[in-house]
């Protein structure tokens, strides 16, 4: 792993450790936890050399043909919040990496993956604390050229699932 890697994954890591999507409320609650219920075939996409990290945190990495060649996480429903892989800290907003006169630039969007969330609801209100700090380790991340790419590549998969969702929605 880079030292810009390591150093751009563990501020994001840290600047959500805490954070969650409803202040002073467990948003499991709402769906009993369905994005924590999962099974062998549930998983979450890691970052670049997050691997690392989270096989450090004591998570089973498994190899995925959809992720661009890295690795992915299996959920198994349980878990210590505080050592979760990015994906699921970000989960249900994603860091969207776009471009705005000549620079890349983050968006937290709501992952249209996450459409089994309560919280991607037209009237949910998801915390302004918790977009911040996405958006905050969206731009932690911006700082290595390789994460960089990798969700580059990533919100341009979400936008085109989005367009595809409105156009189905309007046919």
């Amino acid at each position: 792993m880079t030292h810009s890697a390591e150093k751009a994954l563990k501020n994001a890591y840290a600047v959500l450790k805490y954070e969650t999507p409803l202040k002073n409320a467990d948003c499991g609650r709402l769906c009993n936890a369905v994005c924590c219920s999962g099974d062998e075939n549930d998983c979450m996409f890691l970052l670049p050399f997050e691997d690392e990290l989270v096989k450090q945190n004591g998570f089973a990495v498994c190899d995925t043909d959809g992720n661009y060649g890295f690795s992915a996480v299996t959920c198994k429903g349980v878990c210590r919040r505080n050592k979760r892989p990015l994906a699921c800290r970000f989960f249900p907003l994603f860091p969207a990496i776009t471009e705005k006169n000549g620079k890349d630039t983050v968006t937290v969007i709501i992952d249209p993956r996450a459409s089994i969330c309560p919280l991607t609801l037209e009237n949910a209100v998801i915390d302004r604390s918790f977009r911040r700090a996405v958006h905050k380790a969206g731009l932690y991340l911006l700082c290595d050229d390789e994460i960089r790419a990798y969700l580059k590549k990533i919100t341009a998969e979400l936008l085109e699932i989005e367009e595809l969702k409105n156009k189905l929605l309007q046919s």
